[in-house]
């Protein structure tokens, strides 16, 4: 079961940097920086890959840990009830 939990973290992680790469250095890789346009004072590069990516993986991370802890939780209960009977 515990493996489960490890293979979920390093989804987590590739998905995290994969997007981080591509916002930081492949899709705005071709404009000159006096063309940047600016999102709340920060390059529209840096806004998605640092502050939007994270949003984004913060959520996914809520998601899949109330899925995984939900299944654990039942589980633990499942168990719980055959061991009183």
């Amino acid at each position: 079961m515990k493996n489960k939990d490890y293979i979920y973290a390093i989804f987590l992680v590739i998905t995290h940097f994969a997007l981080w790469y591509y916002f930081a250095y492949i899709k705005y890789k071709n404009i000159a920086v006096e063309d940047y346009k600016y999102i709340l004072g920060m390059p529209e590069w840096f806004f998605y890959s640092a502050i939007v990516v994270s949003i984004f993986i913060i959520l996914l991370l809520i998601i899949i840990c109330n899925i995984i802890f939900n299944e654990d939780i039942e589980i633990e209960e499942e168990r719980r009830l055959n061991k009183d009977e």
